[in-house]
């Protein structure tokens, strides 16, 4: 993906990892949105989105993480965030989203909770 940020696709399991580096701001949200929800309403149950490598996000990553977040309710399958970096996980912290998201800490253990 351009604009700073490349999303990143495996599997372990039954888990689907999206590992993302990079920068997600308006100018990326929207793609970022588009893959998730594709990977959603093709059928992914457990999605971990790996943040090890995200430097930095705005409003528009986090509002993108909303709606993913939504249509994985309303498509009946687990999305978890893990391995976020202490800058990143405190703009969570500063938009109160802590609680909103499900935060695992490593990947390793983030695929012990999901497999």
């Amino acid at each position: 993906m351009s604009n700073g940020l490349t999303i990143t696709e495996s599997h372990s399991g039954g888990v689907c990892i999206v590992s993302l580096a990079g920068r997600i701001d308006s100018s990326n949200a929207p793609e970022f949105m588009t893959s998730l929800n594709k990977l959603i309403s093709s059928g992914e149950k457990s999605i971990l989105l790996d943040f090890a490598n995200v430097l930095y996000l705005t409003s528009a990553a986090f509002r993108a993480l909303l709606v993913a977040t939504d249509e994985a309710e309303r498509g009946h399958a687990r999305l978890a965030l893990c391995s976020l970096a202490s800058q990143v996980r405190e703009l969570f912290e500063m938009g109160g989203l802590l609680d909103t998201f499900t935060i695992l800490g490593s990947r390793d253990e983030a695929l012990v909770r999901l497999g």
